[in-house]
């Protein structure tokens, strides 16, 4: 019986470590960008650091980090596998004019490349007010980096 209690508190112990730990005002923001984006038919899901949510077919996160409380700081990003059209080498080259024409930044991962954009806001309008613009400047960049 020992045992078994032992191992539940340790157990709830690392789960409650490892748990994203939102304050009121994080969370408050998540909520009401999740329903901005429900409103919208992106049909968004709650990660342990933000929101998911599918445009066109693919995944874009917006991320909250927990540690930035006031100002609150949030990335929207959408990860990018390389691939045949899509080359390590290709991205290199070219991050320079990625990151100039659409002010949006485009980061060259082991793996694949970040596309994001970044912002300090303290209410969930001000990422609403940009957001659609912010989205189509992601799809803008994707479309370069594909078309390279």
């Amino acid at each position: 019986m020992k045992k078994k209690f032992a191992f539940l508190v340790l157990f709830w112990c690392s789960v409650f470590m490892y748990a994203q730990n939102y304050t009121q005002a994080q969370e408050e923001l998540r909520s009401d960008i999740s329903s901005y984006l429900s409103r919208q038919g992106l049909n968004p899901e709650n990660q342990s650091d933000g929101l998911k949510f599918k445009s066109e077919g693919s995944n874009y996160y917006i991320e909250i980090d927990k540690d930035e409380k006031s100002p609150m700081y949030l990335r929207l990003c959408r990860y990018v596998k390389y691939s045949d059209t899509i080359k390590q080498g290709t991205i290199a080259k070219n991050i320079n004019s990625y990151n100039a024409k659409l002010g949006i930044k485009v980061c060259a991962k082991e793996n694949g490349v970040v596309i994001s954009s970044e912002m300090y806001l303290v209410s969930s309008s001000d990422f609403i007010d940009v957001f659609s613009t912010l989205l189509s400047q992601m799809k803008a960049a994707y479309k370069q980096i594909v078309n390279q």
